[in-house]
Formats: C-alpha cells, sequence, structure tokens
C-alpha cells in the first residue's frame, strides 16, 4: 500500500507530451506541497515506474505519439499494486467515444483540456483519498475472506418475511453447495442437514425474527460425498429492514476440526488407549451414577477386581510388544465373555448395563449392576476364569493367563464409590496371597489385615536404620562326616510395638513394596562378615548360605554386587552358597542363565532351595551351573510312613546323584528321618533334630556339640 498523504506529500506523475501544459500544471500542483514527476510519453514513464515504484496519482494525457494514453493506462493497471492507483485521463477529444474508452483502458477519472489548475488540485486530493480508502476497503475485505477461509466461517442474510436465506461464496462451500447464492435457500441446508436435527433446524431460523439476545445453534450436516461435518450457526440480535422484511447477518462455521479434538480429548481423558476400554476415571464416574440409581431403587450391584497372574514375567519374558498385545487379547476376552454370561446372570434389570474397564497396567474393573447379589456375581467371575484359562495366541505365541479376582457387592460391604474400589482391590490382593488363580469375596477382616500390612510396610522403611534387623543360623550337617558343613541365614525382625514378626509376614511385604532390595543387600553382607568373624576366632565353617528373592536376582548388576559383598568381607567365594527358588531360576530363563554363569566364574556355590514345590523342568535345570538341590521339608514330613513322599525324596536324590548334584533334606525332625535319608545317600541335612535357627554366638557351641553327637554316635555303631 502507497504511503499515506499525511506522511508524505501527494507524489504526481504527470504523462504529457505537450510541454507548456505539462510545465503549467506541474508549476501549480508543487505550488500546492505535491511532487511532480514529469514525463513526455508513455514509454517513460512506465519506465520511470519500474524504477522508482507507483506514485500515489497519474494524470495521463491521451493523445501521444507512440504509446498513447490508453494503452499505457492498460498497462499501468497490469502492473503489481497497480489495482488501486488513481489514474486522471487527460484530453482535448471532448466526445463520448474517448471518454468511454478511456474508461474501458481502467482510468479512474476523466478531463477534459484545458486543465484548470485550482480545480485539479482539490481533484487530485479527493482521488488520492478514494483511492487509500478503496485499497483499505478491498484489504480488508481480502483479510475477512482469508480468516473466514481458516477460520470455516460463512456469513449469510435470513429474509423471514422471503423464508430465504443469502449465502456467502465461503457459506456455500462449508454447505458443499455448487448452486448460487441467490438460488441456494435454506432448503439447501435443511437437505443436508440429518432427520433427526432438521426440525431443530428449521425452528431455530424460524424463530430468529422474534431474537433478542445472541443466538447459537449446533448441528450436523452430510456433504454429497458422505461427509459428516459438524456445524455452528450464529446471530447477534441486530435486525435490519430489507426489501423482503426484517434481515438478519449471521455467520456458519465447520467446528468439524474442533469436534474431533474434543472427541480425541474426550478419549484420552476417559478411555483407555491401548485397549479401548474406560479407564479408571470414567469408571469412577460410571460408578458413582450406578450407586446412586441402585440405591433409589433399593437394587445391589458388585464390583469386580481382576488381575492378571505373573503377567510382569510374560511382559518381561517376551517384550512389551506382546505383553501390550495381551493385555488388548485379555480385554477383547473379557468383552466377549461378559456379553455371554451377562444376559444369563442379570436377574432384576435385563436392560442393566455392565461396564468394563482397564484401570492401569494388567489390572480390570467390572460394574455388575442388578447381578443378582453374591450367586450372580460368582456366575459371572466364573465364567471369566473359564474363558482366560483358554490359550491365547499372540504373534504365533502360546501364552496361557490365570485372573485373580476380588469381588465386593453394594450396599453390603459400601455405601460409596470409593470404599467399594478399595474393598473390591483388598480382595483381589487376598486372592492374589492366596495362590493366584481364584476369587475372593471382601470381608472386613481385610481391612484389618491390610491395615496391618500398611503398618509393617511403613516400620519396615525404618528397620534398617534403627538397627531391628538380626541374622540367625542353622546348621547344616554333613552325613558322612558327622561335622557342620554350612550355616544357612535366616533374617529375623524385633519391632518394639510389633514384637517379634515372623518372616513369612514380613518378607511378602517387602517384596510388593521394593524394601526387599535393601534387606537382601544388608542380609548378604552381614553373613559374609559373620562367616569371617568366626574363622577369625578359630571357628572354621566352610560355607554360609543366603536366600536371594526374585527382584534381588533380577536387578541389574546382582553378581558384581555379590563379588563387591565378597572383596568388603575378604571372604573366599567358594565359601558362599546363594539359595534360589525354582520361581527365580524359570522367571527369564535366558537372563537367568547369564547371571548364574557370572556368579559360577567370581565362584560362588549355587543351590536350588525347597526343590520340587516349583515348576522347573530336567532340561532347564541341566542349562544351569547348579551345584546342589535342597528337598523341601514338605517331603520329608512321615517320610517314614508315607510311601509317596518318600519316592519323591528318593526320585530327588538318584537324581541329583545321577547329575553329580550334591542334595540337602530340610526339616529333619526325627533319628528315624534322618537312618531313611542316610540309607539313600544323602549328602547334608537341616533341622530341628540338630539345631533351631540361633544367634551367631551360639554356633561355635552348636558345631561342638554336633561334632560330640557325631563321635558319640560313630562310638555305638562300632
Amino acid at each position: 500500500m502507497r504511503p499515506h498523504l499525511a506522511v508524505s506529500p501527494i507524489r504526481v506523475l504527470l504523462v504529457d507530451d505537450d510541454v507548456t501544459s505539462r510545465y503549467l500544471l506541474a508549476e501549480a500542483l508543487e505550488q500546492c506541497g505535491m511532487e511532480v514527476v514529469e514525463v513526455d510519453g508513455g514509454v517513460q514513464a512506465l519506465a520511470w515506474v519500474a524504477a522508482e515504484g507507483l506514485p500515489e496519482i497519474v494524470l495521463l494525457d491521451v493523445m501521444m505519439p507512440g504509446l498513447d494514453g490508453f494503452e499505457t493506462c492498460t498497462r499501468l493497471r497490469a502492473l503489481p499494486g497497480g489495482d488501486y492507483l488513481p489514474i486522471l485521463m487527460m484530453t482535448g477529444l471532448d466526445d463520448e467515444g474517448s471518454i468511454e474508452q478511456a474508461y474501458r483502458a481502467g482510468a479512474t477519472d476523466f478531463a477534459v483540456k484545458p486543465i484548470i489548475a485550482s480545480v485539479m488540485v482539490h481533484r487530485i486530493r479527493y482521488m488520492v483519498r478514494a483511492g487509500e480508502a478503496t485499497e483499505a476497503l478491498l484489504l480488508s475485505e481480502r483479510r475477512l475472506a482469508a480468516a473466514q477461509r481458516m477460520a470455516r466461517i460463512g456469513d449469510w442474510e435470513w429474509l423471514p418475511g422471503e423464508g430465504r436465506i443469502r449465502w456467502s461464496a465461503q457459506a456455500l462451500e462449508i454447505l458443499d453447495c455448487t448452486l448460487a447464492r441467490d438460488v441456494c435457500g435454506l432448503e439447501a441446508l435443511v437437505e443436508r442437514v440429518p432427520l433427526d436435527e432438521r426440525d431443530a433446524v428449521i425452528d431455530w431460523f424460524a424463530h430468529l425474527e422474534r431474537c433478542d439476545r445472541d443466538a447459537e445453534l449446533h448441528h450436523r450436516v452430510l456433504t454429497s460425498g458422505g461427509e459428516v461435518r459438524h456445524l455452528r450457526q450464529f446471530v447477534e440480535p441486530s435486525h435490519s429492514v430489507a426489501p423482503g422484511g426484517v434481515c438478519c447477518y449471521g455467520a456458519v462455521q465447520d467446528i468439524t476440526a474442533l469436534q474431533e479434538a474434543q472427541a480425541s480429548i474426550h478419549r484420552l481423558a476417559f478411555f483407555d488407549t491401548l485397549t479401548g476400554l474406560p479407564n479408571r476415571v470414567l469408571f469412577q464416574q460410571r460408578l458413582e451414577q450406578v450407586l446412586t440409581v441402585m440405591h433409589r431403587r433399593r437394587h445391589a450391584c458388585a464390583l469386580v477386581f481382576l488381575d492378571l497372574d505373573n503377567f510382569k514375567q510374560i511382559n518381561d519374558t517376551l517384550g512389551h510388544h506382546l505383553g501390550d498385545l495381551l493385555l488388548k487379547t485379555v480385554a477383547e476376552r473379557l468383552s466377549a465373555s461378559l456379553s455371554v454370561s451377562w444376559s444369563k446372570t442379570c436377574e432384576a434389570d435385563p436392560d442393566a448395563q455392565q461396564c468394563l474397564a482397564r484401570l492401569g497396567g494388567d489390572e480390570f474393573a467390572l460394574l455388575l449392576p442388578d447381578v443378582g447379589g453374591v450367586r450372580g456375581a460368582i456366575r459371572v467371575v466364573r465364567q471369566l476364569q473359564r474363558d482366560l484359562s483358554e490359550p491365547l495366541e499372540l504373534d504365533d505365541t502360546t501364552v496361557v493367563v490365570t485372573p485373580s479376582i476380588g469381588i465386593t457387592l453394594f450396599p453390603q460391604d459400601a455405601q460409596n464409590a470409593t470404599d467399594l474400589l478399595r474393598n473390591g482391590d483388598l480382595a483381589m490382593y487376598q486372592a492374589k496371597r492366596s495362590g493366584k488363580n481364584t476369587y475372593r469375596l471382601f470381608d472386613v477382616s481385610m481391612n484389618d489385615d491390610m491395615r496391618q500390612r500398611m503398618r509393617i510396610e511403613n516400620a519396615l522403611h525404618q528397620a534398617l536404620a534403627k538397627d531391628e534387623f538380626a541374622l540367625h543360623y542353622q546348621p547344616q550337617v554333613d552325613l558322612h562326616r558327622g561335622e557342620v558343613s554350612g550355616v544357612e541365614a535366616l533374617l529375623r525382625w524385633t519391632h518394639p510395638e510389633l514384637g517379634a514378626v515372623s518372616p513369612q509376614f514380613f518378607i511378602p511385604v517387602a517384596e510388593e513394596s521394593g524394601l526387599i532390595l535393601q534387606i537382601g543387600d544388608w542380609v548378604l553382607r552381614q553373613a559374609c562378615l559373620q562367616l569371617a568373624r568366626w574363622r577369625a576366632q578359630g571357628v572354621f565353617i566352610p560355607r554360609v548360605a543366603v536366600n536371594v528373592s526374585a527382584n534381588q536376582f533380577a536387578r541389574p548388576g546382582f553378581s558384581e554386587r555379590v563379588a563387591q559383598v565378597l572383596r568388603e568381607s575378604g571372604l573366599d567365594p567358594t565359601s558362599l552358597e546363594l539359595e534360589l527358588t525354582e520361581t527365580v531360576l524359570m522367571n527369564q530363563p535366558r537372563e537367568t542363565v547369564t547371571t548364574l554363569r557370572a556368579l559360577k566364574t567370581i565362584g560362588v556355590q549355587l543351590a536350588v532351595d525347597d526343590f520340587g514345590t516349583g515348576y522347573s523342568s530336567l532340561s532347564y535345570l541341566r542349562r544351569f551351573p547348579i551345584g546342589r538341590l535342597k528337598i523341601d521339608k514338605s517331603f520329608l514330613v512321615d517320610i517314614e510312613r508315607d510311601r509317596d513322599n518318600a519316592a519323591i525324596a528318593q526320585a530327588v536324590m538318584a537324581m541329583a546323584e545321577t547329575m553329580g548334584l550334591k542334595v540337602t533334606a530340610e526339616g529333619v525332625e526325627r533319628h528315624s528321618q534322618l537312618e531313611l535319608l542316610r540309607a539313600h545317600h544323602c549328602d547334608e541335612v537341616q533341622g530341628f533334630l540338630f539345631s533351631r535357627p540361633v544367634a551367631p554366638a551360639t554356633i561355635p557351641e552348636i558345631c561342638q556339640a554336633i561334632r560330640i553327637m557325631a563321635a558319640t554316635a560313630s562310638e555305638e555303631l562300632e
């Protein structure tokens, strides 16, 4: 846009081959403060514009040699920005043909010579102002049109008297209408509106003439290509009288992208992106709504919590891709199972809708309104168990998953959503603690158990710092030599308020809370240091055995930690034996072999604890660099009379002998057990027959007593 006349003087390009006429006019204009550039022909005028840019106005003579005024005007108009340039054509010809030709060439105005300079000054100023206003108006319209295109807004005029609408071009584009704006009336909009919204659209427009406030309407339209568009119609209460009656001015906006964005935000906020199920937020909202209805009707409902057993192991072993695929497949199977079982179970209201949600991780929740009490909920849960137990095919990998399920009922167990959710979680946790692949009904005693568990967990956080832990040791006796061949380190905890807490209770809490990592490191270090102290005191014990949890073993750098502890204690690596359960060994077999080999390289001895209670196979056992099997004490109960237990123990000892492994039998309490084990070539025994777990200071005395016991037994045999 050219500089405004208030900022700089008007620059006039005067094009005339008549020198005298040109000089007189230029003199008069300059005296009035204008800047005049004189050229004597069209070619020179175009050259000057090319070099200096457009002036504020051009005074152009018609009759000039070479390029005449008409052609010069046409070429000026074709230049960039030339559309709004004021061009006044001057001629001595006073005929209509010349005037018409000048306007056809693009002239803004026409003047007949001789030119009156004083009048021309005012005329020039008016034309420049008018040109600037026109340019500003057209530029504003262009900006508005661009803004409307970007915002997908079109405008319209509603003529109630005629029952029609005049649409702008942008509005017609939004409506996907190819008709002319004056032809395309309200029916063009209505015929594109879905049937269930047409009456609302027609009524809205019909009431606009009586509207005294801002009005707005949201509706959909269907384009000729079958696309669904979401539109926003809005109008302000400013009315004007048009020839056809009262006129309202409004606008229509295509808000399809906004609606899709809002729908996407809604999905992200309320639905699980992996499975497509409602998430925890939406589930809790629906739960609160259902409870309100159930309370008003005096009906019952059930809340079911479901957690997949060993999902972390599957996820870590098979990878996160298959872990995600497993969750999606489980969600689909749960949905399919519910669609079958729900109609058979729902008794009070067949139209009641159950709600399945993924709360996070591998945890799902199910809301069963009007399920018919405990029996109905259990029927649904058992069906879920049966359906989930079927093998799942995941990218050519077969996986079997089992659920731990908790069931709680409204209003028996709780009166609000928060308490019901907590109860369901507690019941599910109890099912998992009860051996998994089962369900548990909520019981008020579970609250006491959970409070006790939380109290234990809170106390465990302080136990190490407050030096509340201690290690007791139980001797392991070599049956061939009758001497102590090692001791097993067993953790004990005495709390100032809780007293002596059983390991069976606090160890699972430590594992679930992650505290077992710190505690396990402490146990390993203390056991190695204690063995070194005994030896410094002249009490030689060949080795110390330390139990290793699954979390400890799976922790990156475990073998390096063991090596560091051995260096700190100055203990020979062969004096340390790590006991691992079959479950630990079978969790990620490939990584297990790598860690076991690293430990074996250090020189540490390795044993399988509680052998026979897990699920290891001989093929895997042969791959592991294990040196010892510990027969679980459950197989020694009544081993003298129980043929099954005796057969299992004998099979383990025979297998170990074949594979070159040592065997330690746990839980030996009677001489009859001892004799049977000795007869079947058991290497070591451990149990109350020789000693209970005792404090470190008592071990030297126990070792001496066992040697005396062995010597006495040997003399009696002689």
